[in-house]
């Protein structure tokens, strides 16, 4: 028929216009979308397992944990919960070089990728006040430390020895984990683009998150994970979106259709019930589903 050129040509006089063609275009992009759910970690170890578990048992393509530092430990969350998944992506989302040797966070997000079976995804940032505040750090290099801390990551996962590591005999067999940056800066979303596998941009309605991601997209196109914040309890503000499930899938839809995103997903920032917020969270996701 002429490649897609000629496509269009066969199937407009089924829709009557390029309107018809732009939904096809929405729907394909929504069929393609993953799903995810950010979880903020300061409610007990256990619940937010159970957290995880009703996740996968809904379908839910991927978990994001936050590591604030001193709240509960996400790599020992996401530890937990690989031998009670199946499906599940278990990604940390971020955490920081600064408060972490960076080898040491590849050996563990390693340990949790064996136990999961392949579903790790390792999330770096330079980490925010509730992270550093508490041992009064802070970096004026946000850059160069992500950078570095991807590099050794990488260099670890593939047991190489370069100029940042020396691999050892009794290091763990080289396993492929995809690195993403977490970042509100454009810095750090085109070193992203220039180094990791993908972003995770959370902090942004739909309207601030289109800088963001085209910085994310202007040397190489990534993954792109757009986690907005919900607040299904109260008001919306600069930095999240408001209403009930049907509302807020409805957004979710816009921001798929205007961004494209390969996962789009909801972080949880009411202060309810860890299992009431994520029971609202698969109603939502499972609305772009139908």
């Amino acid at each position: 028929m002429g490649g897609p050129v000629g496509w269009f040509r066969w199937v407009a006089p089924l829709g009557g216009s390029v309107g018809w063609f732009g939904w096809v275009v929405r729907l394909w992009n929504r069929r393609r979308v993953r799903t995810a759910v950010w979880i903020y970690p300061n409610v007990p170890a256990s619940m937010i397992v159970d957290a995880i578990v009703a996740l996968d048992d809904a379908g839910v393509d991927e978990v994001w944990i936050a590591d604030e530092g001193v709240a509960r430990e996400p790599f020992s969350l996401l530890a937990a919960a690989a031998r009670e998944t199946t499906r599940i992506r278990l990604a940390v989302g971020i955490t920081s070089p600064l408060l972490r040797h960076p080898g040491a966070v590849a050996s563990t997000a390693m340990t949790i990728d064996e136990l999961s079976e392949g579903r790790m995804i390792l999330g770096w940032g330079v980490g925010g006040h509730e992270s550093l505040g508490p041992f009064s750090m802070s970096t004026d290099k946000p850059v160069a430390v992500v950078r570095d801390a991807i590099r050794t990551a990488a260099d670890v996962f593939a047991g190489l020895t370069t100029d940042l590591y020396v691999a050892p005999e009794h290091a763990a067999p080289p396993r492929t984990i995809p690195q993403y940056v977490g970042a509100r800066g454009p810095q750090l979303n085109r070193l992203a683009s220039r180094m990791a596998d993908g972003v995770f941009l959370s902090g942004f309605d739909i309207e601030s998150a289109l800088e963001p991601i085209r910085e994310a997209r202007s040397v190489r196109p990534i993954h792109v994970n757009l986690c907005i914040s919900v607040r299904y309890g109260g008001a919306a503000d600069e930095w999240s979106i408001a209403g009930d499930e049907s509302e807020v899938a409805d957004q979710l839809r816009r921001a798929i259709d205007r961004h494209r995103p390969e996962t789009i997903g909801v972080a949880l920032v009411d202060r309810d019930p860890l299992p009431a917020m994520i029971a609202r969270a698969i109603g939502t996701l499972g609305r772009l589903r139908d």
